[in-house]
């Protein structure tokens, strides 16, 4: 999912180039290009956020957390799993509510653009965010499961250096 999302990264950095040449050099700029990127954005941050939470490059303030775990390697790791718990629940119902989503911009024929530009069919995108939704869902019980068993060991799970939170 991370590899599809970092090669639509890519799509879309080749869109607006062609776009920008289009523009600069034939006055002519590339139909559509607005809705390519608005709707690639949602997909690539579904693709690819189930990856950067498995990583645990997600953004946190995580400053109480950092405190609570110093003084107590337990409650620091019990407290990691109930917030990948709700995690888990939240994206689980976003999920089940996604699906009339689907279902509906599917039978209607439902689209992005325009017929006069460029027309994307809207339930290919929310089928991938349902989809995303669903593995995040399961990610996040993964690491509900391994914070509570790391609790329970009084070990802590993985000790994250704050440098590689940071990208660059």
């Amino acid at each position: 999912m991370n590899a599809l999302g970092t090669s639509l990264v890519v799509l879309i950095m080749l869109v607006v180039l062609a776009d920008v040449l289009g523009r600069g050099l034939f006055s002519a700029p590339l139909a559509g290009t607005p809705e390519i990127v608005s709707v690639s954005v949602a997909v690539i941050v579904f693709l690819q956020f189930p990856s950067t939470l498995a990583t645990g490059r997600v953004i946190a303030a995580d400053g109480a957390l950092g405190w609570i775990g110093r003084r107590s390697t337990r409650a620091h790791q019990w407290l990691l799993s109930l917030h990948h718990a709700v995690g888990a629940v939240l994206f689980a119902i976003t999920a089940r509510h996604l699906w009339p989503l689907v279902e509906s911009a599917w039978r209607s024929g439902d689209y992005y653009g325009s017929n006069a530009t460029l027309e994307l069919a809207k339930w290919p995108v929310y089928a991938v965010i349902l989809f995303g939704c669903s593995v995040l869902s399961v990610q996040y019980a993964v690491l509900t499961v391994a914070h509570w068993r790391s609790g329970v060991r009084r070990v802590a799970l993985a000790k994250q250096r704050p440098e590689d939170k940071v990208l660059g």
